[in-house]
C-alpha cells in the first residue's frame, strides 16, 4: 500500500462539493477500486453500494454516498475502517473529496446476512479542499501516543490518521521490534458511549491503514496478529506487530 503515501499528506475531510459531476470514466474508476481494497480480516465479507447523496440523510452537497455493509465478526468495524481508508486516500489522488459520515442512516440496516456499517460522501471538489503538506494537521505528537518507538518516521506518518471528532484513540507500546496497538476507550460530551465506541473501532482500522502504508514505505516487512475485542479495562489490544526486516 506504499503507493498511497503521498495521498496521506493531501487528504482532508471534504464537506463542500462542486456542482461538477464525476465523468463516466471517473465513476467507473472509483467503483472499480472498491474491488481492489486489501482487507484486514479477509474472512469477513464486505459489500458496497453507491447511491445519490440526495437519497440519504447526508447533509452535505456531495454527488454520491457510499454505503458499506459487512458481516459481523471479530474486528468487523475495524476491517471496514482499514479497507475504506485505502479508498479515501485513492480518491484524494484523483481530486475527489470524501468525508466519513458517521451519522448516516439507511432504510435497510440489514441486507441478507450483512449489517450496515457506515456511510461516506464523495464528489468533485476544489483543489483548495485538500492539504498541501504535513503541517496542516491537528494531531497528537508521536510521543503522546507511542512509547518506545524505534523509528520516528513511522510514527510521524501514522499520527496523521483521521478519526471521529479527532479523538485519536490509538496508543502504541513498543519494545525492540515488536509493538502493541491499543484502542484507548473514552467518550465525548453529547455523544453516546455506544456510538463513540463504534466510531473508534472504525478509527482503529483507519490508523492501521496509515501504519501499514508507513511501514511499507520505509521498507519494513512485518507480521501482524489481531487481539481481542473484549471491552474490559481502559485499553483494548487491537493488534501486535512484529517487524521482521528492513
Amino acid at each position: 500500500m506504499k503507493e498511497l503515501l503521498q495521498n496521506i499528506y493531501k487528504r482532508k475531510s471534504v464537506r463542500h462539493y462542486l456542482d461538477e459531476k464525476l465523468s463516466q470514466e471517473e465513476y467507473a474508476d472509483v467503483e472499480a477500486y472498491l474491488h481492489k481494497l486489501k482487507p484486514l480480516t479477509p474472512e469477513i465479507h464486505v459489500e458496497f453500494q453507491i447511491v445519490p447523496c440526495s437519497e440519504t440523510n447526508c447533509k452535505f452537497n456531495a454527488e454520491y454516498c457510499l454505503l458499506v455493509y459487512s458481516e459481523e465478526g471479530n474486528f468487523w468495524l475495524t476491517n471496514v475502517g482499514y479497507m475504506l481508508e485505502q479508498w479515501d486516500l485513492y480518491l484524494a489522488s484523483k481530486g475527489i473529496g470524501v468525508c466519513w459520515y458517521g451519522m448516516g442512516k439507511v432504510e435497510e440496516e440489514r441486507q441478507c446476512d450483512l449489517v450496515y456499517a457506515i456511510m461516506l460522501s464523495f464528489g468533485k471538489c476544489s483543489p483548495e479542499s485538500f492539504r498541501n503538506g504535513d503541517y496542516d494537521f491537528n494531531r497528537k505528537s508521536v510521543n503522546d501516543f507511542w512509547t518506545g518507538i524505534t523509528d520516528i518516521r513511522i510514527g510521524e506518518i501514522a499520527r496523521l490518521a483521521p478519526s471521529a471528532v479527532n479523538s485519536q484513540p490509538w496508543r502504541v507500546e513498543q519494545v525492540d521490534n515488536k509493538f502493541n496497538v491499543y484502542r484507548q476507550k473514552g467518550n465525548v460530551p453529547l455523544l453516546s458511549a455506544q456510538l463513540f465506541k463504534r466510531w473508534n473501532k472504525v478509527d482503529m482500522g483507519i490508523f492501521m491503514c496509515f501504519l501499514d502504508v508507513a511501514l511499507e514505505s520505509e521498507g519494513y516487512t512485518f507480521s501482524r496478529t489481531l487481539g481481542t475485542e473484549s471491552d474490559e479495562g481502559k485499553r483494548v489490544l487491537v493488534a501486535t506487530y512484529t517487524l521482521e526486516t528492513k
